[in-house]
């Protein structure tokens, strides 16, 4: 919950706020929803959550194959089950290794009995290899009856070398423009942002002059730690003049800043009823640095 809220508000501010118990309502009610959620969650669906919830397991059952190694139960050794023999019998083995404790069954957080085959229930925790482990330790039996392997190779195939593997290119190469895309993103973001809302009516107003004049609603989103003063230009037509921003906007930081222009052009500069035109915020901070966003949006005129 912490960390939903915190995309939203300054961060640092939020830990003094709920270090006070003075957060808002908004932050409140936010974090209320998320611990309540999650009790419920965590306190009463339990490993439903993981059957019908989450997607984790079936995202993960669809990226592995018969190549991939994962908890896999060894039935040519462990099957047919039986309990252990005592006294004279003891000495006779007409059964596998497995026992049929139930252990692995046990320690499952789902529930899953790793001996029925792969299941998306399966979260690969391998729980049910220590349990297993454990058991064979004590009955002086080989471990491994539950191990890490492939299907492939517990069928008799020989394994496939890692870099033979087709789904490990596919997703070397999937991983490697996601990491590619977060990289430009983050190399790219704007320390401001503006968003232009183009007033639906009226679409324009006829001014004495002769002029058109639209309104827009110009909003700034200040993503620094401080405040900062940003200056909003607009271009795209022979004489535009902006009015109403004639002062330089004080953006808070972490807030989205709104303020309301009017964009004056000439009759005769306007060549047709929505021209594209441009809007520029520039804003310096304390230091000097200038940050700069744009956006486009159109002038509305007469047919």
């Amino acid at each position: 919950g912490v960390g939903f809220i915190t995309w939203f508000v300054d961060a640092f501010q939020f830990w003094a706020d709920l270090s006070t118990f003075s957060l808002g309502p908004t932050a409140l009610i936010t974090l209320s929803l998320f611990t309540a959620g999650t009790y419920g969650l965590a306190g009463f669906l339990r490993e439903q959550t993981c059957f019908w919830l989450c997607p984790y397991a079936r995202i993960q059952a669809v990226m592995v194959d018969n190549t991939t190694a994962v908890p896999t139960y060894d039935f040519h050794r462990g099957e047919p089950r039986g309990r252990v023999k005592k006294g004279p019998k003891a000495e006779e083995k007409s059964t596998g290794d497995c026992v049929d404790c139930n252990q692995c069954v046990a320690v499952c957080p789902t529930g899953v009995d790793i001996r029925h085959g792969q299941q998306e229930g399966c979260i690969m925790c391998a729980l049910c290899i220590d349990a297993c482990d454990i058991v064979m330790e004590k009955l002086d039996r080989p471990k491994g009856l539950i191990r890490y392997e492939s299907l492939d190779v517990l069928n008799g195939k020989e394994q496939r070398a890692l870099l033979r593997r087709p789904r490990v290119w596919i997703y070397a190469t999937v991983l490697l423009f996601s990491l590619l895309g977060i990289a430009y993103g983050l190399s790219t973001l704007d320390a401001i942002e503006i968003k232009v809302l183009h007033a639906r009516q009226p679409l324009f107003v006829m001014q004495s002059d002769g002029s058109i004049r639209n309104r827009y609603t110009v909003k700034v989103l200040n993503k620094m730690t401080a405040d900062m003063d940003v200056t909003i230009t607009a271009s795209g037509l022979e004489g535009l003049v902006v009015t109403g921003a004639e002062e330089p906007v004080n953006s808070r930081h972490g807030k989205v800043t709104p303020r309301t222009v009017f964009v004056s052009v000439p009759r005769a500069n306007i060549p047709g009823e929505s021209v594209p035109i441009r809007f520029r915020a520039e804003g310096k901070d304390a230091s000097g640095q200038t940050y700069i966003s744009e956006r486009d949006s159109v002038f509305v005129g007469p047919r």
